[in-house]
């Protein structure tokens, strides 16, 4: 790929990162590259690369903004997990310069769109990389009407009911005990948090359709929210209606192939260790 202006992202509230992210500028700079840090997304016209620095939150927030204008994602891990990124802090150059030399490939990710309509009708759209969240508001077990398409769904009682993409498949649904889901697979997985019963188990949607999630109110104290990527949250009042489903737009993220997606499961989640 062709790169001649690139921004590099840090979060302003860690203190450490506005460094990284200059020296990573800088790096850039030396290779005929214009770069600049930034800490919001007003202006993303015009641009080859959006690098990440950070955790995978960054990586999730950055992922909603460049989305609409089909800008490729690197991420580096400077957080905890970093199961999203594309390198480490400590190896960032040795990836660039793979990058530059087209060894790195773009893998597509899928996205959510997420609207919510309240009972005047009134939509918000929003979109999720990872997930979203319909929950009660208090520490207890809420009544979910779920349809998908034109078909009725068992309610769902406990905690809330989590829907989530391939990515967000290791992430929020995996502690909720959720499979992993591939990448490349095409899907709305649905798991319930906590439900109350022993026999509602986490669902495999096709991509192509629409799930509507609708939280059952009883009592003017009752109270849901929902929950998008971790990130927005939001009230829900009695009478709305959650729909999901597979947005058109599709992240970017740039793959290392050094970071395949089995490698990167056993390295940071341990999966299939012994």
């Amino acid at each position: 790929m062709k790169i001649s202006q690139a921004i590099v992202f840090y979060n302003e509230q860690k203190p450490q990162s506005k460094p990284f992210a200059n020296e990573v500028c800088d790096w850039l700079g030396a290779h005929q590259i214009k770069a600049r840090a930034i800490t919001s997304f007003d202006n993303l016209s015009g641009i080859d690369l959006l690098i990440c620095t950070g955790g995978d939150g960054a990586m999730l927030r950055c992922a909603r903004e460049a989305v609409h204008f089909h800008i490729p994602i690197l991420g580096i891990n400077c957080g905890s997990l970093g199961f999203l990124a594309a390198c480490e802090q400590t190896d960032f150059q040795e990836a660039l310069s793979d990058l530059l030399e087209g060894k790195f490939s773009i893998q597509e990710r899928i996205m959510l769109a997420v609207d919510i309509q309240d009972e005047e009708g009134k939509v918000q759209h929003l979109l999720a990389l990872n997930d979203c969240v319909v929950r009660a508001d208090k520490p207890r077990a809420l009544t979910v009407e779920a349809n998908f398409n034109t078909h009725s769904l068992p309610s769902y009682f406990g905690d809330g009911v989590l829907v989530s993409t391939p990515t967000g498949s290791t992430a929020y649904a995996l502690a909720a005990g959720g499979p992993i889901v591939a990448p490349g697979v095409e899907g709305l997985l649905v798991t319930p948090i906590c439900p109350h019963s022993l026999t509602q188990r986490p669902l495999l949607l096709p991509a192509n359709g629409k799930l509507t999630l609708c939280p059952q109110l009883k009592t003017p104290m009752d109270g849901a929210c929902l929950s998008v990527d971790g990130q927005i949250n939001l009230s829900l009042p009695a009478g709305t209606r959650v729909q999901i489903s597979n947005s058109t737009l599709k992240a970017n993220f740039l793959l290392n192939p050094k970071r395949g997606f089995f490698t990167m499961l056993n390295r940071k989640l341990n999966w299939g260790s012994r």
